[in-house]
């Protein structure tokens, strides 16, 4: 239970929207679709659809911030449409005729709908090796895009420690745009994600509306929350 201080400290939304049974859910503001997929030779991937003429998208706001995942590396395969990717401060404009994009474990970078775009962008997303613990994976996506939104539905600001959290739980951490050693990002998001999110706001790196009731490879919940 989140007691009253820690309301106070650091709103929340009062209800989280259940989409753990949802096999495609809709980020903050409708800008982007995400479904989630399984490859003939059984490794997940994500599909997202980033609608061109929402507000979010057009603005280049529909991806994430700058981050790195120091577990994983990420790959890409554009379906339709146009992907600006940043990758250790160099920009790639990305198309279907690029085939698979990747970014290596350790790479600092963000990607959105590329403006020179004229429809929507569709690309395929996962992260290898899968199946590890504490990584970027679905219920990563989930907790993080359920809690973003239900936050815009809500009218609340997001917390930066919940995001935090979220985000390291699964072995990921954002990064300003210059070189900042990565054990030193480590070090400020461990005590940001733990000390204060979980140690003072009373924040879970997982919930279960979000991703469900653990089994197979969901991750293990805190039956208090």
């Amino acid at each position: 239970m989140v007691r009253a201080e820690q309301l106070w400290l650091s709103p929340r939304p009062v209800r989280r929207t259940n989409i753990a049974d949802k096999a495609q859910i809709l980020s903050a503001g409708d800008a982007a679709l995400f479904e989630f997929l399984t490859a003939e030779d059984g490794r997940w991937f994500v599909r997202e659809t980033h609608y061109i003429d929402n507000p979010l998208v057009k603005a280049g706001l529909s991806g994430p911030p700058l981050h790195i995942h120091f577990l994983q590396s990420e790959f890409f395969e554009v379906q339709q449409g146009t992907l600006g990717v940043v990758k250790n401060g160099k920009e790639h404009v990305i198309t279907k005729a690029d085939g698979k994009v990747t970014i290596p474990r350790g790479t600092r970078h963000r990607f959105w709908a590329h403006p020179s775009g004229t429809e929507d962008l569709i690309f395929n997303v996962w992260t290898e090796p899968q199946e590890i613990d504490h990584s970027f994976d679905i219920n990563f996506l989930r907790n993080f895009i359920g809690y973003l939104a239900d936050c815009t539905r809500q009218n609340i600001k997001p917390s930066f420690f919940q995001v935090v959290l979220i985000c390291y739980d699964a072995g990921t951490v954002l990064t300003p745009g210059f070189w900042v050693p990565l054990w030193f990002l480590k070090l400020l998001h461990y005590v940001a994600a733990y000390w204060v999110a979980v140690g003072i706001l009373g924040y879970k790196a997982s919930y279960p509306e979000y991703v469900g009731v653990p089994n197979g490879a969901h991750r293990e919940l805190d039956k208090s929350d």
